[in-house]
């Protein structure tokens, strides 16, 4: 067994679980929202499109710091975060 290929084994299965929890929270949102008494359908919508936008830019970045973790040479791309530089 490679480490390229011990490494990929969890990050294919973290994108289901992150797919899974961001699915979950829509319907958490959308269920909330039907359950108000004065809330309809329609008014309902603007707050599903503002979830699945904020879903799709937690998606885009978390793919973008793979992405950029993978291109680092394996010295680096093992090390923690430092946070943000000064």
């Amino acid at each position: 067994m490679t480490p390229k290929s011990h490494r990929d084994g969890p990050r294919r299965r973290s994108w289901p679980i992150l797919l899974g929890l961001l699915l979950l929270g829509l319907v958490m949102l959308a269920a909330r929202a039907l359950a108000l008494p004065n809330v309809g359908m329609t008014e309902m919508i603007l707050p599903l499109l503002g979830g699945l936008v904020v879903a799709v830019a937690i998606v885009v970045i978390v793919r973008r710091d793979r992405a950029e973790r993978s291109a680092l040479p394996p010295s680096r791309r093992d090390r923690p975060d430092q946070g943000m530089p000064d």
